[in-house]
């Protein structure tokens, strides 16, 4: 069980699925009483791993409260700025330096099951790790789900319901989050429709705008067009790094997605950190009287918004 426990624990914290923990490590070509019936491999569900921890402000929670406070200070201009000629240095215009701190108190974001012996006993596959790593999979997701909910709050919008992603749409939200003073660097979390879809930013980057001279923007080849064919993907372009997450919200109807572009003061989380930055844990405790497992997966966070003007809502039609 310890084993089972470090198995499971490894793939939450590191996100990953290592031989070790894949049910064809000891079940395909085994034989099930007898009866000469091949078992394959278990096939496991899982939902995209949890992409927007990287992008935000995290701070974990110090031991002996369930509460994290993060500072935000009042912005000074130019206009806050004196200058003095000779003899007048003394005159000073004294400022107040005003912070406004946000307190997050984390919550439990929890799924459990109770796994019994007979189940266990019953599965050619390994019932209990694959168990584990969908629960924890869950929860990882619904920290996604969460913080999906807070870009979608943004005052500043880009794009439109009735256009597709564009670079023309990416770099007016680089140009509000650069006039409201947001540092860099960036994250943009995107829909996978708004990056790989119909009307989703791969047409601009990808071999059709390249080789066949469409209206893209890297029409005729590029870096990063070249980048797009070769992995398929791009990770960063214009100083954005970029996630997709399936948790990103819908518009009026499922044909608009609502992804963002943020610099990391935007939007805070509170966290208990179990050690590495892991803020998701898993148990496992026995119920004899049951005769089973029981299997616990506990998330333990809170996002809150920061710095609006540090965010811009990414609205794009897909279909």
């Amino acid at each position: 069980m310890y084993r089972l426990l470090n198995n499971i624990q490894g793939y939450v914290q590191n996100g990953y699925a290592g031989n070790h923990l894949m049910a064809n490590e000891t079940d395909i070509g085994q034989a099930t009483g007898g009866l000469g019936l091949a078992i394959g491999g278990a096939i496991v569900q899982f939902n995209k791993t949890a992409v927007f921890p990287a992008t935000l402000n995290m701070v974990s929670c110090p031991k002996g409260t369930n509460k994290a406070r993060i500072p935000v200070y009042d912005k000074l201009g130019t206009a806050n700025v004196d200058a003095r000629s000779t003899g007048a240095e003394g005159d000073v215009n004294r400022e107040v330096i005003a912070t406004n701190p946000i307190d997050i108190e984390v919550l439990r974001n929890h799924i459990d099951a109770l796994i019994t012996d007979l189940s266990v006993h019953g599965n050619a596959d390994a019932f209990l790790v694959n168990a584990g790593q969908a629960m924890g999979n869950a929860v990882a997701t619904q920290f996604d789900s969460t913080a999906a909910t807070y870009i979608d709050d943004f005052a500043t919008v880009a794009g439109a319901d009735t256009t597709g992603m564009t670079m023309s749409t990416l770099f007016s939200a680089v140009a509000s989050l650069e006039a409201n003073d947001a540092p860099r660097p960036y994250s943009a979390v995107l829909h996978p429709q708004q990056m790989y879809g119909t009307f989703g930013l791969s047409n601009e980057l990808g071999q059709v705008a390249a080789v066949n001279g469409s209206n893209g923007a890297f029409a005729g080849g590029s870096s990063a067009s070249e980048q797009f064919m070769g992995a398929g993907f791009v990770t960063q372009l214009a100083g954005i790094s970029f996630y997709t997450s399936p948790q990103v919200a819908d518009g009026s109807d499922s044909t608009e997605k609502k992804g963002a572009i943020y610099s990391q003061t935007a939007l805070g989380c509170g966290y208990i950190d179990f050690g590495g930055g892991n803020f998701i844990q898993l148990e496992t405790q026995r119920q004899a009287a049951e005769a089973g497992t029981d299997i616990v997966a506990n998330g333990y966070w809170e996002i809150a918004e920061t710095v609006d003007l540090h965010g811009v809502e990414i609205f794009t039609e897909i279909s």
